[in-house]
């Protein structure tokens, strides 16, 4: 089981790795980060790599199967901790991040003249922007190396909340659905996260426009037809209760916003970054709160006359889960995020 040390710490993450391509030496690796419950929906990607002539490394966050736990105190920050609480529990998981980052590399020994592209993937998002954000905490060195190797931020469908951009007032998740049983909301947020959904005018991503509820009964969703054996393989939904859903609920809000305020419009931060590209990466069919993320982002970079300069990048009919639904075609998309 390939697992990298964070340096200094106790701590450890579980990878999965594609292996270097035996056709380039200067190589592109994405190194992936995953979301809600679902650890293992980069499975897919893992064996078409060699023929992209790329890398795919998949990190499995704390809680997930392989990585350390989040500590009796880390888990009590999560439940009811306090707004400082909550700032150092994120920006150390940033930390942690960026370390497991750097440390992959060096023991993957990821080629100097290749290219580094991280992608955060859902709620994944909100731990790649806080390790972006924390560079400047990191020992010179790994500073230093992910200054030199990454060369793209991929922010992979990013739900609204993992960026701190509250919910409008018509919102809807499962997660949160008070007329369900604790016990029915897991089960009914991963159907409502894989289905497809056609929304109205995307053209200035109004809120009024967005499709909340109502999936697309053309198309089933993604697992719909998968035996829950095979699904267990894929996902762990106990997570949520622990840590994850509460990086989605209200209370984490300011937190995550000055996370990734910092991580893209922080004047020092983005200097540090400066030639890093930033590609913010959805599917038209994605459920609303991936973009309504995609509208307030565009809205931000305007207002700050395009700094950072955002690439945004649309897949016409994708859900969240085109990793699994085509994932050759998602190789070759995440390869023109890097160009």
């Amino acid at each position: 089981m390939p697992t990298v040390q964070v340096s200094g710490t106790h701590l450890q993450f579980y990878f999965t790795d594609s292996g270097a391509p035996s056709t380039l030496s200067d190589y592109t690796t994405f190194i992936l980060i995953h979301g809600h419950s679902f650890h293992g929906v980069f499975r897919k990607l893992l064996p078409l790599a060699p023929a992209h002539s790329v890398r795919v490394i998949c990190i499995n966050r704390r809680e997930y199967p392989g990585s350390t736990p989040h500590t009796a105190e880390e888990l009590a920050i999560y439940a009811s901790g306090t707004e400082e609480e909550r700032n150092v529990l994120v920006h150390q998981a940033g930390v942690h991040l960026a370390l497991a980052i750097d440390g992959i590399m060096q023991q993957c020994a990821l080629p100097s003249a290749g290219c580094v592209a991280i992608a955060g993937w859902s709620l994944g998002n909100a731990f790649v922007l806080a390790a972006v954000a924390a560079i400047m905490d990191l020992p010179a060195p790994a500073r230093e190396r992910l200054q030199s190797s990454v060369k793209t931020i991929i922010m992979w469908d990013p739900p609204s909340m993992a960026l701190g951009i509250a919910d409008p007032s018509q919102a809807y998740t499962p997660l949160h659905d008070q007329n369900l049983s604790l016990a029915a909301r897991v089960p009914a947020f991963g159907k409502w996260v894989s289905s497809y959904y056609v929304h109205n005018d995307l053209a200035t991503y109004d809120p009024e426009q967005l499709n909340y509820r109502d999936a697309d009964p053309s198309r089933k969703a993604t697992f719909e037809d998968m035996p829950v054996k095979e699904l267990l393989t894929l996902v762990d939904f106990t997570v949520g209760d622990k840590c994850d859903t509460a990086l989605l609920e209200p209370r984490f809000v300011s937190v995550l916003a000055s996370s990734t305020n910092k991580a893209l419009f922080d004047p020092e931060i983005r200097n540090v970054w400066k030639d890093v590209k930033i590609v913010h990466l959805y599917g038209q069919a994605d459920q609303w709160t991936s973009l309504f993320a995609v509208g307030h982002m565009k809205k931000r970079v305007e207002e700050a006359q395009g700094r950072p300069p955002i690439t945004f990048r649309c897949n016409e009919g994708a859900n969240h889960f085109i990793m699994w639904e085509d994932p050759d075609f998602t190789l070759k998309e995440l390869l023109e995020c890097t160009k």
